[in-house]
């Protein structure tokens, strides 16, 4: 195609010139004697062009022939025969100074690309350009544009994996998807050219979200991050059907990947200006903070629900409205959050998730993806025994089905998802417990399992368990008002002293004095995504890992999601602790208050400065953890820990000592410490108001307003 004009954007001589002269040799070109015999004869007519070739162009001016009117371009559908047979052609300028032509050079439409329209579309359809009349050594020009209109398919590119990458909250990205190290965003060119023929001539129903590749990443990230905490899938099945791409035609399945996007989003608020550098212009303006986007998702998940919607209820309905009501509380949406949760535990009431009886029938995987459904919706009840301010929320167990749970059996197998098959149980090969040099000294200990995920999870649970033991007892659903305060003390006291030590003998990288082995951790302390450690650390991890080889993505994100769920486990750990010093506090001050002697009045006295002391440990332990531990590892676990630090680090109010004394002292620094961690965690969009009354009755407003 010959140019427009000689008013559109000029390239680079040089680079033109060399396209010249691939067009047209110089040795073909009319001899220097031929052009002083013609200057000679006498002044010939000159004819000048409407436009000018590079060089021409280069000095500012228009080509003119002297033998007359200038040639045509040759079109490019001439056979190329015809094309080679045909005499050069130089302008008077060029052939003066000996240099190629480039005036009948095809060249591409210069300026920005057409908009690809629809083919009912008829306007400016005879200008659109055929793939077949486009030169065959034009260079390929980058897409930046995202549009609905998806480009043709290609034949030269192979289909995107089903998780681009395993890694990309910690490093560089491998060559499955380009993320630029300027802003950790993602590169449109490459989207585009990994992308599969699929995802660019069929649109996905989660295209009304974003991109494919984008949803990639964000699953992935929910994989290497969050899936420890929340444990909602089966990695091998789920990585089977997002590959095969069944949110196609599954519309459960489709909700279940629009939810994770959701507690994704909502869970790692440093990724999200991420996600928003890779949107398209118009998904990036319509999200623009991480509730707008979840939002959309819940707006997407409740227009699948169809009217025979609740006939049918299954463990990933459940786990759509779970991780909904966690998406929705990390963004102080109180209220919705509560109303998805009970939405959650009346689905696990119907699965029969707290009976051991109802799991008959089920498969392998189905049978432990419903047992962590379990202690999942377990959290959310001991979150309301122990928490403030939570009473209004429905409980899942209550006193009248307690005979029909077993705990015990209810806690998960201690075995990754990839060796759990719908009918069978792969048998984990057992890790030695001792390193080479503690061997060769003497007789090496009985092997124990190796660590999995799983047993982080159950690490957790347990905790959870037995602070909630006073509660979950038989006959105990009335406990404060059948026991006097003494003997209410006496047990607190107990309960608290078994929980301080209970973790003592959980694995080595699982301890709350475990190091991460990654020098880079301890020496940045910043909470900005750059900070994210590599992933390939040395692995000083005992048993953690020795499961799968480092070349497995699984076995690569393992260290990191460790330090995840450590800190995860210490968090929940030392908040219970406080909990229950805080109910000890009440009862001491009850004490005190009913005291008829002074020596009982100083007693209690005693006891609140003793119990005291136990509290700023606590405080002491949870300060170190949250200096110890990356900020890249306390965030997946998202305002669920930012509200237990804030629980400890409010009860040092309550110090009993004058506040010219040093614990007074030391609890004012502590609550400093605790004030600039808070500021570093708590990264909600809005004031959340759980532990506050923050809906409104509209009718007890309308008989005021009367």
């Amino acid at each position: 195609m010959a140019m427009r004009g000689s008013t559109s954007p000029s390239p680079k001589p040089g680079a033109s010139l060399d396209a010249g002269t691939a067009a047209a040799p110089a040795d073909a070109a009319p001899s220097a004697g031929a052009h002083a015999g013609a200057g000679s004869s006498g002044k010939r007519p000159q004819t000048l062009a409407r436009r000018a070739c590079d060089a021409c162009r280069a000095r500012r001016r228009k080509c003119f022939f002297a033998d007359g009117p200038p040639p045509q371009a040759q079109s490019g559908s001439q056979p190329q025969s015809q094309q080679s047979q045909s005499p050069p052609v130089q302008c008077h300028d060029c052939l003066r100074l000996g240099i190629t032509c480039s005036f009948l050079v095809p060249t591409r439409t210069r300026g920005p690309k057409r908009r690809k329209r629809l083919p009912s579309t008829p306007r400016e359809s005879s200008d659109d350009q055929q793939p077949d009349q486009q030169p065959p050594n034009r260079p390929e020009e980058p897409e930046w544009h995202f549009s609905a209109a998806q480009p043709d398919q290609r034949k030269d590119i192979r289909p995107l994996v089903a998780i681009v990458d395993h890694s990309s909250p910690f490093g560089p990205s491998p060559s499955h998807l380009s993320v630029d190290g300027s802003h950790h965003g993602m590169s449109p060119v490459l989207a585009e050219q990994h992308a599969s023929p699929s995802v660019t001539s069929h649109p996905f129903p989660t295209d009304e979200l974003c991109s494919r590749a984008l949803l990639h990443v964000i699953l992935n990230d929910y994989l290497d991050l969050i899936y420890p905490l929340i444990p909602v899938i089966h990695r091998p099945s789920f990585r089977a059907s997002l590959a095969s791409n069944k949110d196609v035609d599954d519309p459960e399945f489709l909700a279940l990947i629009i939810a994770i996007t959701a507690v994704t989003v909502g869970l790692l608020p440093s990724r999200f200006p991420v996600y928003h550098q890779s949107m398209a212009p118009d998904a990036a303006a319509r999200f623009k903070t991480r509730m707008a986007m979840i939002n959309c998702c819940i707006d997407i998940c409740m227009r699948l629900r169809t009217r025979a919607y609740w006939d049918q209820v299954s463990q990933r309905k459940w786990a759509v409205c779970y991780l909904l009501s966690v998406g929705c509380f990390q963004t102080g949406q109180t209220n919705r959050s509560r109303m998805l949760e009970v939405e959650s535990m009346q689905i696990g009431r119907l699965l029969g998730i707290h009976r051991i009886s109802d799991y008959e029938g089920l498969n392998y995987i189905e049978t432990q993806l419903r047992k962590k459904a379990f202690w999942l919706i377990f959290y959310t009840y001991a979150h309301a025994y122990h928490q403030c301010g939570r009473e209004e929320r429905l409980a899942f167990i209550d006193h009248t089905m307690l005979h029909e749970v077993s705990f015990e059996a209810l806690f998960p197998l201690q075995v990754d998802d990839e060796q759990i098959l719908e009918n069978k149980i792969l048998d984990h090969p057992p890790s030695p417990t001792s390193s080479p040099s503690t061997a060769r000294a003497g007789p090496a200990p009985q092997p124990r399992p190796a660590f999995t995920l799983t047993s982080g999870f159950n690490l957790h649970s347990r905790v959870f368990y037995k602070s909630a033991e006073i509660a979950l007892s038989p006959g105990n659903c009335d406990w404060a008002r059948r026991h006097t305060p003494e003997e209410q003390l006496a047990r607190l006291r107990q309960l608290v002293q078994e929980i301080r030590y209970m973790l003592d003998d959980a694995p080595g990288p699982m301890r709350q004095w475990a190091s991460t082995g990654d020098s880079g951790v301890t020496e940045n302390r910043s909470h900005t995504l750059e900070s994210f450690p590599p992933r390939n650390a040395r692995d000083d991890w005992g048993v953690i890992g020795r499961g799968a080889e480092m070349n497995d993505a699984n076995a690569k994100a393992l260290p990191g999601q460790v330090e995840i769920m450590r800190a995860n486990l210490h968090g929940t750990h030392l908040w219970i602790q406080s909990s229950l010093l805080d109910r000890i506090d009440v009862l001491l001050q009850e004490i005190a208050q009913r005291a008829t002697s002074p020596a009982e009045s100083e007693a209690a006295v005693a006891a609140l400065k003793a119990n005291w002391a136990e509290r700023e440990d606590v405080c002491r332990q949870m300060l170190h953890l949250l200096h110890s531990m990356h900020y890249s590892y306390l965030e997946p676990n998202g305002l669920y820990l930012t509200y237990k630090v804030r629980d400890v680090g409010v009860a040092l109010l309550n110090c009993p000592y004058e506040a010219h004394e040093r614990p007074a002292r030391r609890a004012a620094e502590y609550m400093q410490d605790f004030a600039r961690a808070l500021s570093r965690l708590d990264r909600s969009e809005i004031v959340n108001t759980s532990s506050l009354r923050s809906w409104v009755d509209t009718d007890r407003e309308k008989a005021f307003s009367t």
